[in-house]
């Protein structure tokens, strides 16, 4: 057949457009990105971090120099961005329709916001930080290194609304916002912890070195986790798995005879994760207590968990802690001995059975037991010993279900049974059954710039009842860079074992404890609002009012000559303000100033509650110079504050008596070099395994030696030196 002369131009034309078309589908498959990661101020590249090019499946992770490169893109336009953990991500608008290649460079800040750090505790869901709509503080493991805390009573020391107070029979608690220790939940991932004494859980038997972060919720926690979070939570997150073979060890000497050392392991193989510790410290005195003269001190704990990825069934992690403490002390009548005992394990699966179905259980294991004896100094016989076994098992159990972009439903069932055995208890031996059912509605509207969440919990507790309590709260996004929060919810506390049942003489210093059985839940009703400005990540502001409204509260009262008890009291009230402002005034300097001012209103026979400086404030400095070493300075003030009187000769404080502590402030230095770095200096540093090897810190603390020898401080001066050896 003979083509005619338009048939022969049709099917040129047709020929040029087919290769016109096979040379843009074979650009568009030939598109490549490439580009760098470094760190802001230095310069310096950062490796392993994670570039993904959203709304695709392609992305890369970063060389040892900070390279990295993409192949094989359709041509369009993207929104490409670089992760990097400890660092604040970076978000680049990018048109690959022009060249068949490109480079970009990403310079990513160091997280001193952590707006984008991942917190759980204030909806017991994973969210960043911008987005939690509860006001929610992080303390983050650069800051614990600054301080360097031993434990985390120490952490916290230096938080404003949170002072930290030592017992006569050793352990430091807290308050926070004004609020006894008893009121607030410490949880450590999630999971609470066994070993009150006196109500309060002793903050320095959980170890600063296997912290990542902390997560402190303020005002009711109740309706997320049962009794005892009137107050508030405090979750301590535990360090998670390397992605390589890491190894860590430490050692520690400092003033009054500190001496500490730690080692850890970690690494991930396939689907299989390790993480071991061990630490161990001796002396390092920190008094707290005028009535008890701290001697000699000494800590050990060892721990690990594992986990494991099989395919199709979720993640498993097990895991198990031991820690051990013992002090040594005296006070005016007697020689003083605790020791403490714990031992922690648990059990957690999780699993997302489809894009709108995740799952989580946990079965946990605490136990703790406690010894402390005291000797009669005249005649060195042994006046009294007291043991207390306390032990908890539980089950925590999470769902999450999506309905669609803007709305899912969170519920759990909580399960736990405690023995508590004590020679000062009726009986000395007593069980309580927890069944606890929670869940909340979180909702997205106006374009997800109001976050809405309602929720409420139901507790049913043996030998106490039942309680359901509601919690409503929110967040509305006015523009990406000013936020406000609000929230409202009723928080309950179960009367303790000792509350309801103690039966105690202390035949030396003449008096008697008498449980009250009949003793009801103290409850409460708290609302906080916040406000939040973050700007051009150079300044992040929060304001922030607490309110918690406190009924049916449980306190001491003599009951009759030398016999005390506990009842249900009158109402108070606690209201806290605190202001914090977050600075990057250069690239290597940032700062945060912070305020803090606490009112209680109270019946007249709970004066002693309040035992804190209504005003708090703190300045904090840190300074990154000559690429191998951070300088962090910490200044905190405490206004005049009404204290016990003490009365030495008596050795105990006078009921009822109270005067005057006048404003002090504390500050504290820390110096970090990498000495590390320094050696392996210029481009070495960069790609060799060895360019973190060595760190040495060097600190004070109370710098400028202020003690009262009354009301504390007791302890001056304090200096250490540690070497840190990383691989």
């Amino acid at each position: 057949m003979v083509s005619t002369p338009m048939e022969k131009v049709l099917a040129f034309f047709i020929c040029v457009l087919i290769c016109l078309m096979s040379s843009v589908l074979f650009a568009v498959q030939s598109v490549t990105l490439g580009g760098r990661v470094v760190e802001s101020s230095s310069g310096e590249p950062l490796a392993n971090a994670n570039i993904i090019i959203q709304g695709t499946q392609l992305g890369a992770a970063s060389d040892a120099d900070g390279r990295f490169i993409i192949k094989n893109i359709p041509a369009a336009s993207y929104q490409v961005k670089a992760t990097f953990i400890g660092f604040e991500s970076s978000i680049v608008d990018i048109d690959l329709t022009k060249d068949e290649s490109h480079f970009v460079e990403f310079k990513l800040r160091d997280s001193f916001f952590l707006t984008e750090q991942v917190v759980v505790t204030a909806t017991r869901t994973k969210k960043l930080m911008e987005n939690v709509p509860v006001v929610t503080e992080v303390i983050s493991e650069a800051e614990i290194i600054d301080t360097g805390a031993e434990n985390l009573a120490q952490v916290l020391e230096d938080r404003p609304g949170i002072s930290i107070e030592q017992g006569i029979a050793g352990g430091k608690t807290l308050r926070m916002c004004g609020i006894d220790g008893k009121y607030v939940l410490i949880l450590i991932d999630g999971t609470p912890i066994s070993g009150k004494f006196n109500n309060r859980q002793e903050l320095h038997l959980i170890d600063s070195n296997q912290i990542d972060h902390i997560e402190i919720v303020k005002g009711p926690g109740s309706v997320l986790y049962g009794s005892e979070a009137m107050g508030g939570v405090i979750n301590v997150i535990t360090k998670g798995y390397d992605e390589n073979l890491s190894m860590k060890a430490e050692a520690k000497a400092g003033s009054f005879g500190l001496y500490r050392g730690n080692a850890a392991l970690s690494g991930t193989m396939d689907k299989f994760a390790y993480a071991v510790n061990i630490d161990h410290t001796r002396g390092g005195i920190d008094k707290g207590e005028i009535s008890i003269n701290v001697t000699g001190t000494q800590t050990f704990h060892v721990g690990g968990k594992v986990s494991l990825k099989p395919e199709h069934l979720g993640s498993f992690e097990c895991g198990y802690n031991y820690n051990f403490d013992q002090q040594r002390g005296e006070d005016p009548v007697f020689f003083t001995s605790t020791d403490v005992a714990r031992n922690d394990g648990h059990l957690d699966w999780k699993k997302a059975l489809s894009s709108k179905i995740d799952l989580s259980g946990k079965l946990y294991l605490t136990d703790n037991q406690r010894t402390y004896s005291e000797t009669v100094r005249r005649s060195g016989h042994l006046a009294r010993t007291n043991k207390t076994h306390e032990s908890v098992i539980g089950l925590r159990t999470d769902a999450t279900y999506r309905f669609c972009d803007f709305s899912q439903l969170n519920s759990g069932y909580d399960f736990s049974i405690n023995d508590y055995r004590s020679e000062r208890i009726l009986n000395s031996y007593y069980q309580r059954v927890l069944h606890g059912f929670f869940a909340q509605s979180e909702t997205f509207l106006f374009d997800k710039k109001l976050t809405f969440i309602i929720g409420g919990r139901y507790d049913d507790i043996s030998g106490v009842g039942a309680h359901m309590g509601p919690r409503v709260s929110g967040m509305y996004a006015f523009t990406p860079k000013l936020k406000a929060r609000a929230s409202w919810g009723s928080g309950f506390r179960a009367p303790s074992f000792t509350d309801m049942y103690i039966d105690y003489d202390n035949v030396f210093i003449g008096y008697r404890v008498e449980g009250n059985a009949d003793l009801k839940p103290e409850r409460s009703d708290g609302s906080s609002f916040g406000v939040e400005y973050f700007w051009n990540y150079l300044v992040l502001m929060n304001a922030t009012v607490y309110r918690n409204h406190f009924r049916d509260m449980i306190l001491d009262y003599v009951k009759g000559p030398g016999t005390l008890s506990y009842k249900n009291v009158e109402s108070a009230v606690f209201t806290n303000f605190e202001f914090q402002n977050k600075l990057l005034l250069m690239q290597n300097l940032s700062c945060v100033i912070s305020y803090s001012y606490t009112e209680a209103t109270k019946a007249s026979d709970i004066d002693a509650m309040l035992n804190i400086s209504p005003h708090q404030a703190a300045l904090k400095l840190n300074w990154n110079f000559a690429q191998f070493f951070r300088l962090s300075l910490r200044d905190n003030w405490y206004s005049e504050r009404h204290v016990h009187v003490f009365d030495r000769r008596l050795g105990i404080y006078l009921d009822g008596q109270f005067t005057v502590k006048q404003a002090y402030h504390m500050m504290d230095v820390t110096l970090n070099w990498n000495a590390g770095k320094q050696l392996f200096g210029g481009k070495e540093a960069a790609v060799s395994p060895f360019a973190n090897l060595f760190t040495l810190r060097f600190g004070v603390n109370n710098i400028a030696n202020y003690t009262d020898a009354l009301y504390g401080p007791w302890i001056g001066r304090r200096l250490y030196v540690s070497l840190e050896v990383a691989y």
